[in-house]
């Protein structure tokens, strides 16, 4: 049984390496010996021997700052992640990568000219160095990836090239374009798509393509709580829903929780105590909760576990920050009375106001 448990755990690996648990992995990387500064490697293994995949893989460079494992016997990180990437886009740049491979590595790199390919380096550049996930930090002109003034040296591709400024400016464009608005969780349906950071600091971190699709991913959700944190008042969960394979919601398994905690940050909502749960009737709807007494000087979130009608379900439980923490109401304002007149007092003044009138008639008249 242990000869078979072990098996499967190879087959997956080899079948979809980007589903393993961030590991040491060992091989000899190639230069490929085209414009875009990559390796090839076919025999990248864990520390156990396992192979990372039965496919050659190719590992493209996303740092500008750092040099390149050219034909070495190397080590890397897998699922490296965001920690693969040098700027600040996070989240965001680890799905821009995916989104450009998914993109572009067809026509750019794998049947491109070399002006294609080179422009392609310069774009994964951009993402892993300059991009902070908005279409202002897209810079073809400042930064670490600077196509535009590079002083480009090698043989095939020069900036001055009308071709290669044709296929920097369309994928520069395309990048303003679409990666703002490109939800976090990303990610290729057509290739394999993994981060690796070196464990040399001094040699590049790699995106690492397979050109194998990687298996149906689970949806995921972003969820939102509003409204005001006092006793008595009502407060709204929404979220937003996204499947990377396209699979529509099930709006009856995707449930939510509204939890509160002592702590002000939390993971989960095992984390905290749950004050309601229930289905969440799909993304296009909102639930609400009544904060109670007992909710007093707690914090609030909102937990959403997505779920999907078809394809790999349900998605993993994500929690907003916190709200709050949960106070009492203020007292509403205290309202003064205006004062008022009695019935002798109006008549008093109706006299004096009739007087001060006559009086004035008789002035103008005189």
């Amino acid at each position: 049984m242990l000869k078979i448990i072990s098996a499967l755990a190879v087959a997956l690996a080899m079948a979809a390496p980007n589903l393993s648990m961030a590991a040491s992995l060992t091989g000899h990387v190639a230069y490929s010996g085209d414009p875009v500064y990559s390796v090839v490697s076919d025999n990248l293994q864990y520390p156990d021997g396992s192979p990372y995949s039965d496919l050659p893989v190719l590992l493209i460079c996303i740092d500008h700052t750092t040099q390149p494992p050219f034909d070495v016997d190397t080590s890397f990180f897998s699922e490296a992640g965001t920690s693969a990437i040098k700027g600040s886009s996070g989240a965001a740049g680890v799905a821009a990568i995916h989104w450009l491979i998914e993109t572009y590595y067809l026509t750019y790199y794998k049947n491109g000219t070399g002006q294609q390919q080179r422009a392609l380096q310069y774009a994964l550049w951009e993402i892993g160095n300059d991009y902070d996930g908005t279409a202002a930090s897209i810079n073809a002109i400042s930064g670490n990836s600077r196509p535009a003034y590079e002083n480009n040296t090698h043989d095939v591709v020069y900036p001055g090239d009308p071709a290669f400024i044709t296929a920097f400016q369309t994928l520069y464009q395309a990048m303003v374009t679409a990666l703002p608005t490109l939800p976090t969780g990303f990610r290729s349906t057509t290739y394999t798509v993994d981060l690796f950071t070196n464990q040399n600091p001094a040699l590049q971190p790699m995106v690492a393509v397979i050109e194998r699709a990687p298996p149906n991913m689970v949806p995921t959700a972003v969820p939102t709580i509003t409204g005001t944190p006092h006793v008595g008042s009502t407060v709204t969960g929404t979220y937003t829903y996204f499947d990377n394979n396209s699979d529509i919601e099930n709006p009856s398994g995707t449930t939510y929780k509204f939890v509160t905690s002592t702590n002000p940050s939390m993971a989960n909502s095992s984390e905290g105590t749950v004050v309601a749960t229930g289905s969440t009737g799909g993304a296009s709807s909102s639930v609400t909760y009544s904060l109670q007494p007992s909710d007093l000087n707690k914090y609030l979130y909102f937990c959403v576990t997505p779920a999907a009608l078809t394809g790999a379900s349900p998605g993993l439980e994500v929690c907003t920050v916190a709200s709050g923490p949960v106070v009492t109401p203020p007292p509403p304002p205290t309202v003064t009375a205006v004062p008022s007149l009695g019935q002798w007092a109006l008549m008093a003044l109706a006299s004096m106001l009739a007087l001060f009138g006559m009086a004035r008639v008789r002035q103008r008249r005189s």
